[in-house]
């Protein structure tokens, strides 16, 4: 009797075990499909914020810092949590780690990347290994991106054919 009583209390806690690994893991599905879902909902030209002196506070899903020459997809620091990007009437203010400002002369070259659920502008600066990736979620907004930046940036092929887009 205490084999079986041992076997069913074993059982038992091996239930409770692999229960809670499958709540932790559907939990945290639920939730980051949940958070995602609201900042995709956020992702749109109409959310745009224009203040006074012309800067447009752009909605972003996340922001990363890349390395030239590397896949896009690699990055040295992400912010998902409160990413930021404001194009002023002289520049760009963006925040990955830190709120940095960089000037439109600065800007060597803007491209866009895509993936499924993703379209990254990612700006290069002269003379800097570093880059700027902005995760802005989808076309429409990524297009209306491009056409607020100033028309002497050099823009690549993919940017201008999204850029170029009907509104």
């Amino acid at each position: 009797m205490a084999i079986v009583t041992t076997i069913l209390i074993g059982i038992v806690q091996w239930g409770a075990f692999l229960g809670m690994l499958y709540g932790m893991f559907a939990g945290m599905t639920y939730l980051s499909r949940r958070l995602m879902r609201s900042k995709y909902e956020r992702a749109t030209i109409a959310n745009i914020v224009v203040d006074a002196t012309g800067s447009a506070t752009i909605p972003v899903l996340a922001t990363f810092t890349g390395v030239r020459g590397l896949p896009w997809w690699y990055g040295l620091a992400v912010n998902n949590a409160k990413p930021l990007l404001i194009i002023e009437p002289s520049g760009i203010l963006f925040r990955v780690v830190r709120t940095q400002r960089r000037s439109f002369g600065e800007i060597a070259e803007v491209d866009v990347r895509q993936a499924t659920r993703t379209v990254n502008l990612e700006l290069a600066f002269h003379g800097e290994l570093l880059t700027l990736s902005a995760n802005l979620g989808n076309v429409p907004l990524t297009a209306h991106v491009l056409r607020l930046l100033p028309a002497t940036l050099t823009l690549s092929a993919r940017a201008e054919a999204i850029r170029d887009m009907p509104a």
